[in-house]
């Protein structure tokens, strides 16, 4: 009976033992989940990082902000300067004037507006507009715009009569003009030849005329007008 008393004694004390050393345990847990100083150690480690992050972010400083308006400003001025020349070419002295002076406003002291205001100038002066009505009735004979070659060459003659590109480019007019009335005729023959072989069912004499006359000038709308004609007499969709 001893014996048993003893081992009833011993299970209630290591039970007992047991009890406390849980709760031991379970008060260390609790005591660590509110230490302070290892809650707060993440927003520690963040923090360098947070700097870090900061650090190699770019910055945007004033001065890079002017000097992206500065070269804003300068690309609209060079635009408007571009402008101008074309104005001035144009013979709009006043509108190429104002457009020069919005140049100015969007960045003063510009090489190039100060350039283009001296070629307005000189534009501006009897020589300079003899030397435009010139170029322009160059342009006009090399593309045979007799018309407008023809105003011009009046305006320069107006300006200087007597001036001897005047005289050389009216040789070069006459010139383009009689090549214009050989090149007319002879597309104007071939037409002939061609409707009058279409008129005998001669389909390959009429073709072979239009292909001469294609030869002449290609972009000529008779010739193109002739196409459909023998595309309608063969009996031919035409195209």
């Amino acid at each position: 009976m001893r014996d048993v008393g003893k081992t009833r004694r011993r299970q209630v004390f290591y039970g007992a033992a047991a009890v406390i050393v849980i709760a031991a345990a379970g008060l260390l847990v609790l005591e660590d989940r509110a230490d302070p100083s290892t809650a707060s150690a993440p927003q520690q480690q963040a923090a360098p990082n947070a700097t870090r992050s900061q650090a190699t972010s770019p910055q945007v400083t004033p001065g890079d902000e002017i000097v992206v308006v500065n070269g804003l400003k300068r690309d609209e001025a060079v635009a408007l300067v571009g402008a101008a020349r074309r104005q001035a070419a144009a013979g709009n002295y006043a509108a190429a004037k104002a457009t020069l002076a919005r140049a100015d406003k969007a960045a003063p002291g510009l090489a190039e507006t100060a350039v283009a205001r001296d070629e307005l100038a000189r534009l501006e002066t009897p020589e300079g507009q003899l030397a435009r009505h010139l170029e322009r009735a160059r342009l006009a004979v090399d593309h045979d715009d007799r018309a407008t070659a023809e105003a011009e060459l009046s305006e320069a003659a107006r300006l200087k009569p007597e001036a001897p590109q005047i005289a050389a480019l009216r040789a070069s007019l006459k010139a383009a003009q009689d090549e214009a009335a050989q090149r007319e005729a002879r597309i104007a023959d071939a037409l002939a030849r061609m409707r009058a072989a279409i008129a005998r069912r001669d389909f390959a004499a009429a073709n072979s005329a239009l292909n001469e006359a294609e030869r002449i000038d290609m972009e000529e709308p008779a010739i193109r007008r002739a196409r459909r004609e023998l595309a309608l007499a063969r009996g031919e969709a035409p195209q």
